[in-house]
């Protein structure tokens, strides 16, 4: 089995990079972006995919694809005309370049824009508010269609956030869920731009990379793009659950109506279909904190006692 995954520089490809090592996939794997640093065991191309005649290159001698190459959703806003070219013409020519193979392409719950139904389950009609969700939901109704042709095989996973991303990372509106795990542990004062009772859906990248190796290596098929589950969580249960790591007594929260609607609006999520699959989330407001603790390493610094504790969570 031959693979490539689009994007494997930036968080998420490196997070996927790791789990191919960790579980030995004795295939081939070529990672690809316009910067990405060299791998023991698996080739690198450092490509500009948006290059006209680069994708074919890049696809040469591949079975399966996980495109994660994506201009963040804030990015994307300031500048519509790149998000086209990235977000949008980029994924629609690597699904007509995919004939036959299987493609896995990452997509967003930012489909679902600004105004939520009471629940969100499979059968909820996306309704995008952005430049960004409104891209993602243009390359969904595109691999549903070359689904239903039979000409790709694969999936489309719409990815809630996912934490804790790395410090200040450029172009994220929701970077805050992320940058506040870090201020808690180091007991800084840091300002949330949503409020106490704010929800979000969140999902620690180990997950995240388990799930779309999952999805990489399977060979089930689905059409209709798929909401991942994910610990639907209070802002204020977050950051107290953090605290066990630090201190959050200079947190505050000035809530920004716009950053509220499009990430801190989130209703319970009830989706199915993905479960049934074998994709799997943190199971509560506990353990993903755990497990983003100690993706970034901070509980290396903590007493034994604690990190005991943190490490029998995260394995549990």
């Amino acid at each position: 089995m031959r693979l490539a995954i689009s994007g494997a520089g930036g968080f998420i490809g490196r997070a996927v990079t790791r789990q191919l090592s960790n579980i030995k996939f004795d295939g081939s794997v070529r990672l690809i972006d316009r910067r990405i640093s060299g791998h023991s065991k698996f080739e690198c191309m450092e490509l500009d995919l948006t290059v006209p005649g680069v994708l074919d290159r890049a696809l040469e001698g591949v079975d399966r694809v996980l495109h994660l190459a994506a201009l963040p959703g804030e990015a994307a806003q300031a500048d519509p005309a790149l998000s086209r070219k990235i977000n949008l013409d980029l994924p629609l020519d690597l699904i007509d370049e995919m004939k036959g193979r299987r493609l896995v392409y990452a997509s967003s719950i930012a489909v679902f824009g600004d105004s939520f139904e009471e629940v969100i389950d499979d059968d909820t009609v996306p309704n995008p508010a952005s430049v960004y969700g409104t891209h993602k939901r243009m390359v969904e109704l595109a691999f549903a269609d070359a689904v239903r042709r039979e000409t790709v095989t694969g999936a489309a996973l719409r990815l809630p956030g996912i934490v804790a991303r790395p410090e200040s990372a450029e172009g994220f509106g929701s970077a805050f869920l992320s940058d506040v795990f870090r201020a808690v542990r180091r007991g800084e004062a840091y300002v949330l731009p949503i409020s106490r009772d704010a929800t979000s859906w969140l999902m620690s990248v180990q997950y995240c990379a388990e799930n779309l190796v999952h999805a990489l290596l399977s060979d089930f098929t689905i059409a209709q793009a798929m909401t991942l589950n994910s610990v639907h969580t209070r802002i204020d249960e977050l950051v107290n659950s953090a605290a066990r790591y630090g201190d959050a007594d200079q947190i505050g929260y000035e809530p920004d109506p716009v950053t509220q609607r499009l990430f801190g609006s989130h209703p319970p999520l009830k989706v199915k279909r993905a479960e049934k699959l074998g994709f799997r989330s943190d199971q509560s407001v506990d353990s993903l904190v755990d497990n983003v603790m100690r993706d970034i390493g901070f509980d290396e610094s903590l007493p034994d006692g604690r990190r005991k504790r943190s490490q029998q969570l995260y394995y549990s």
